[in-house]
């Protein structure tokens, strides 16, 4: 059921009402109707705001968490798998001190600019080309 009620407004703001309503197809009193219930909804929300943003910020956090400890499990499991590696590497190479922080040098470098991005084909190919520079 719709009231039929008077209202006083600026004229330039009905001007600026007006223009918006013609280009939108819709009446002036919708447009007043809606903008009302938008305002009103906004205050609405605005009131019940000391409640919603703890409980949001809460859930937030929480999925946060959830989230990290998901990605620590997945580390160190992938931790466990690289140290088992390194174990079987270490066993079967005889490699000198120098050679072994040459080595780690270069990782470092190579993970640097390559942004961790680094493939094991690309090292491969690499070391290949380095090694046929060598006997030249």
């Amino acid at each position: 059921m719709k009231i039929k009620t008077g209202v006083s407004l600026d004229s330039e703001l009905i001007s600026e009402c007006d223009d918006y309503c013609v280009r939108n197809d819709i009446s002036r009193s919708e447009l007043i109707e809606q903008a009302l219930g938008l305002y009103l909804a906004t205050r609405n929300v605005k009131a019940k705001s000391e409640l919603l943003v703890p409980e949001l910020a809460e859930c937030i956090a929480k999925a946060s968490d959830d989230g990290i400890v998901k990605i620590s499990k997945g580390l160190f499991r992938y931790a466990v798998e690289v140290e088992m590696l390194i174990e079987l590497l270490a066993d079967s190479l005889d490699i000198d001190d120098e050679d072994l922080y040459e080595i780690r040098r270069r990782a470092v470098n190579n993970v640097r600019r390559t942004r961790g991005k680094i493939k094991l084909d690309d090292l491969i190919m690499r070391n290949a080309r380095e090694g046929i520079e060598d006997e030249e």
